[in-house]
């Protein structure tokens, strides 16, 4: 229990970054304060994901190999959480854009480490259960980042929140870091240099066993469209609430509070659900949840019916990332999962590309933001469809 509750612990740490960087006051700072497109920290998020997507695999694999997660979980959060206090401390644009960039490769590399502890620090049937506990813990920490940093932005402005965001990650990462013990695959000293051509070997292997896992390799394919919609509302929804909406600082703030109580609502009630109607079943719901309310977002004749498709945006965000997490364990093989979950992340991190990517595109012209809106729609459509066709558990693609 010790170690589950250090590992929830550090899905509540890690949305410090989340909430300042990715969704909240770092597009904000790029867009208002330094005058920025938003299809520039477009390009510096999808050149960070990029290079995450390429070295994602081989990550896995070498964790997998060395069994010691919790070592490169510490150093992708050294390497985070540094970077993200040097943002805080340029006013030059294309230095804080290229900051944020190695800052957002260490963050998502993490989360590889992350979700494969999962499988360390919960009992399996209790997968479902476990992994909803930690995505509440992580939008706790959403709320927890926005009420916390607001101070910091009132007096300093949004680039005041870098810093501290960045201390408070590191501080409720800490459990986890002295809690969680592996036991090491290989005795004696490792030697990485080893580890790396297998691992390379293994990366290799892997790819191929994912493809000749049919359902696996279609729910890879059907996560990856429909986090291209989920992605990029994670980035650009508070732009989005300043620009067509009008909201004021004060007011988005007390939106972004408000959903994210229900998003820890959905963590906690989809994690009951994943138990009885299974991984694919829930997943399809809450995509099919997503749908709804952008295309809520996409025909709202004013703001108010904002406040309506946010908490219905945080309820299926709550659920997305714990409901996913057990469908790729129950589609994998378990001594491949931090592999598996690499090229899940591969798939992921293609999607934060090219989500945000077109999102930019469109909107250079900021009178087809609700064309967009409704490409995102349309993006979910294509994964519900393609998610129709994985299995629900892996005996059941071989059986």
């Amino acid at each position: 229990m010790r170690q589950f509750l250090a590992w929830a612990l550090f899905d509540l740490a890690n949305t410090f970054f989340a909430v300042a960087m990715l969704s909240f006051y770092f597009p904000l700072w790029v867009v208002e304060t330094r005058g920025g497109k938003e299809l520039w920290f477009s390009l510096a998020l999808g050149i960070s994901m990029a290079v995450v997507a390429l070295i994602m695999p081989l990550s896995g694999a070498l964790s997998d190999a060395a069994g010691e997660r919790m070592r490169f979980l510490r150093w992708t959060t050294y390497g985070c959480t540094a970077a993200t206090v040097l943002v805080g401390m340029t006013t030059h644009l294309g230095v804080a854009l290229v900051l944020f960039g190695i800052a957002n490769i260490c963050y998502q590399l993490g989360t590889v480490f992350y979700d494969a502890l999962l499988w360390t620090v919960a009992a399996p049937g209790r997968l479902g259960q476990a992994s909803g506990i930690g995505a509440a813990f992580g939008y706790l920490g959403s709320t927890l980042g926005l009420v916390l940093l607001w101070p910091f932005v009132h007096v300093g402005g949004y680039q005041a929140a870098f810093a501290p965001a960045a201390l408070c990650f590191l501080l409720f990462a800490l459990p986890s870091f002295l809690v969680i013990r592996e036991t090491p695959a290989l005795g004696g000293k490792t030697n990485w240099r080893r580890l790396a051509r297998n691992a390379a070997q293994r990366m290799s292997r892997t790819v191929r066993s994912a493809r000749a896992l049919a359902g696996l390799w279609r729910y890879f394919w059907a996560a990856f469209f429909s986090l291209t919609a989920i992605n990029t509302v994670l980035v650009f929804m508070g732009v989005y609430a300043r620009t067509v909406m009008g909201f004021t600082v004060g007011r988005l703030i007390a939106f972004f509070v408000f959903s994210q109580l229900f998003a820890v609502a959905g963590s906690l009630s989809f994690g009951r659900l994943i138990a009885r109607w299974g991984a694919k079943r829930t997943l399809a719901g809450i995509w099919a949840g997503w749908m709804a309310a952008l295309a809520l977002v996409a025909a709202a004749p004013s703001g108010g019916w904002y406040w309506f498709a946010g908490p219905v945006i945080g309820f299926c965000l709550g659920s997305t990332w714990a409901t996913a997490r057990v469908l790729v364990v129950e589609l994998s093989p378990k001594d491949q999962l931090a592999e598996m979950f690499g090229l899940a992340g591969l798939f992921g991190r293609a999607a934060a590309i090219v989500g945000p990517l077109l999102w930019g595109v469109v909107v250079w012209d900021p009178a087809r933001y609700r064309p967009a809106v409704l490409m995102l729609v349309g993006q979910l459509a294509v994964g519900l469809w393609l998610l129709r066709g994985v299995p629900a558990s892996r005996e059941e693609a071989v059986g």
